[in-house]
């Protein structure tokens, strides 16, 4: 088995880190170590762990199969019209993700404006939704992995940097306060951020369901028929390469967040400034500004831009494939309806749908992304257990072991758990 066979396999999940960068980790992460402090720094880690043995799971299947996440879903015993009623679920999903979406484009605005940008705000909104879509339209594969690659790679280095230099300031992080993240209590306040972070934070809801399109995309199973059995042989150098893929990419979103949570925690919480409403790139600016000097502002606001930019691109693209695959499968003949014919289309629609959405609340963008996220952390379950019972109808010639078991098991209860007692707390039913 040689490392590049393996390498062959190494793309899809850094889409996936690229798409979650600029929400959850520079958004999100902040802003709850901004309003709870340093004593939610477990939330953050766990968030990031807990959801990479679902991801394996539903790699796997797309590997065994050739199936997409729909079509997966679409085993799940329960209601059905044309579609299983948990594929029907995704698309509370779509208009939870639409939110965030909309709040990342007034963001995207504002970290424009920061810069100096020329133009009326909803104009330049206008010309990152057109130019957006074109790219997309014209872009493949290979195109936007390489982009999300250099992106992520790029911004997560200068995030770690600002920590480290952070040090030497007076929002120094002892070890005795790291330690108080790790007490596994729920933080006095920011409960709302809190739901949103572990919905959101690594591999999110909606990401889950994207990453076999990806797989996919990168020609995991392009060499099988829905329905034939894989080769075990050639089995155990794709899923090695999933693993190494989906490794990888926790290793960057882990620590970027980590980083992007203790700047938080430690530079605006110790100001009680929250990073929201139309000065939330602004805030946000202070945890580097702090870190290198205030010649650190245009290039925070460079890479605000670049890493928001990034969640937003990575999102046109995944939501209108799997947006694609629901109008194929409710179709009355899925074999005939042609993808990639109304992919363009499902583009330009959904531009449209976050301009709308943006730049109709574009005073509260944080609104728009915390709610859209603490949707994805309530919704989450059902599609673990979902990708649990499609796992359980199929013959696996590699399956995985018991640590891995005890592993998926595990974070189906902490992930229920999380989804349950925020419900609770919404309604009132915990203090």
């Amino acid at each position: 088995m040689s490392q590049e066979s393996i390498r062959r396999y190494i793309g899809p999940s850094i889409i996936i880190a690229a798409a979650v960068v600029g929400s959850g980790e520079l958004i999100v992460a902040p802003r709850l170590g901004a309003e709870a402090g340093i004593m939610a720094l477990w939330i953050i880690i766990l968030g990031c762990l807990v959801k990479v043995f679902l991801q394996e799971e539903i790699g796997r299947h797309t590997l065994l199969t050739g199936e997409t996440t729909l079509e997966a879903f679409n085993r799940v015993p329960g209601p059905k019209w044309r579609l299983s009623w948990v594929s029907w679920a995704w698309l509370l999903l779509l208009m939870s993700t639409s939110l965030q979406q909309g709040g990342i484009l007034s963001t995207i605005t504002q970290a424009l404006k920061m810069l100096n940008f020329p133009g009326d705000p909803t104009i330049i909104a206008a010309g990152v939704a057109v130019f957006t879509a074109v790219a997309l339209v014209v872009g493949h594969y290979g195109f936007i992995e390489k982009t999300s690659g250099f992106i992520v790679a790029l911004f997560t280095l200068v995030t770690i940097l600002a920590l480290f230099l952070l040090q030497r300031t007076d929002y120094a992080l002892s070890t005795a306060q790291i330690a108080q993240g790790f007490t596994f209590r729920m933080p006095d306040a920011g409960f709302a951020s809190a739901m949103a972070v572990f919905g959101i934070t690594g591999i999110g809801t909606s990401e889950l369901l994207f990453y076999p399109y990806w797989c996919l995309e990168k020609g995991y199973a392009k060499d099988i028929q829905p329905g034939e059995e894989r080769d075990p042989k050639s089995l155990r150098v794709r899923v090695l390469g999933m693993r190494v893929d989906i490794a990888l990419a926790l290793c960057v979103y882990t620590f970027a967040t980590i980083a992007f949570f203790l700047l938080g925690a430690s530079v605006l919480h110790g100001r009680d400034e929250i990073p929201e409403g139309l000065n939330m790139i602004e805030t946000l600016s202070q945890m580097y500004t702090e870190s290198f000097g205030p010649w650190m502002f245009n290039v925070f606001a460079i890479g605000a831009f670049v890493v928001l930019f990034s969640t937003y691109f990575i999102g046109v693209a995944t939501f209108s494939r799997i947006l694609g695959d629901t109008i194929r499968l409710a179709s009355p003949d899925p074999k005939s309806f042609d993808k990639d014919k109304w992919l363009p289309y499902l583009i330009v629609g959904l531009t449209i749908v976050y301009f709308v959405l943006g730049f109709g609340f574009k005073e509260r963008p944080d609104w728009l992304i915390i709610t859209g996220a603490a949707v994805q952390t309530i919704l989450l379950p059902i599609f673990g257990f979902a990708i649990l019972i499609i796992r359980n109808q199929r013959k696996d010639p590699f399956r995985p072991g018991k640590l891995f078991n005890t592993g998926l098991y595990l974070s189906l209860a902490v992930i229920t758990f999380a989804s349950v007692y925020g419900l609770m707390k919404i309604f009132g039913f915990v203090q």
